[in-house]
């Protein structure tokens, strides 16, 4: 019994180890060119891949309502919260929400969002290994949510003061150089926030080496933090690392 048992425990770890490899070799951002990418890789890229991280904080902000909106977004009179804050406002606070964190400056990162903008969004002529290979001069931060309302709250310049990219080996604390809104239809609404972090110090060295191997992004909010780590060495595609 007890070899049957043994044999069994190993028979389960040879699958697990079998589906592990096989779960590594399916990285679309190392075995495929950008423009064969389809949905599932598009997929796998903004939800499990070391660009890309989803942080649950506990909301202990109030929700966007309607007199929270400017003058120019009255219709006839009264003031029309948009659909997506309607569901927002359903959940109090105390309630738990999931934030997106891509570290959007990297090649693959450029690269799935034009392939998604084309395949997905319907854009046409939207070139993803161009977009990809364009030199970004900052590393960016990209933070995206349901319920954006603490950014809604406080401008750019609040939260250049309120984040920090935090470097485990050399220990050094990055500050933002400026932050970005990009925000709705209406030009209201904050859909996006971007942090940019420079790539060289001020004596033009680089701000991240090539042997570090963790930053820990982390951004204050109304009442809690927001925080999560990337594994730099893992962030890397076929070209090469990829920040």
């Amino acid at each position: 019994m007890r070899t049957q048992l043994k044999s069994a425990g190993a028979a389960v770890i040879s699958v697990l180890f079998l589906a592990a490899i096989a779960w590594a070799k399916d990285e679309p951002w190392k075995n495929k060119p950008y423009d064969q990418w389809d949905r599932k890789d598009i997929e796998r890229i903004f939800t499990d891949s070391p660009w890309s991280r989803v942080v649950t904080v506990t909301r202990t902000w109030m929700p966007i309502t309607a007199k929270d909106l400017p003058d120019k977004m009255i219709s006839g009179g009264v003031r029309q919260l948009p659909t997506e804050l309607e569901r927002s406002s359903e959940s109090s606070v105390g309630g738990e929400l999931n934030i997106n964190v891509y570290w959007a400056s990297s090649r693959v990162m450029r690269a799935a969002s034009a392939r998604k903008a084309t395949l997905i969004d319907g854009k046409k002529d939207v070139d993803a290994a161009k977009y990809a290979a364009e030199l970004q001069e900052e590393y960016q931060i990209v933070v995206q949510s349901t319920d954006m309302a603490p950014f809604f709250r406080r401008d750019e310049k609040y939260f250049q003061t309120a984040a920090t990219l935090q470097l485990k080996k050399s220990k050094a604390k990055l500050a933002p150089s400026h932050v970005h809104y990009e925000r709705d239809a209406t030009g209201t609404l904050v859909a996006t926030a971007v942090f940019y972090f420079p790539k060289k110090t001020s004596s033009g060295e680089p701000t991240i080496s090539s042997d570090e191997k963790n930053a820990e992004f982390s951004c204050k909010l109304e009442g809690t933090n927001l925080q999560t780590s990337f594994d730099l060495q893992k962030m890397a595609d076929s070209a090469g690392p990829d920040l």
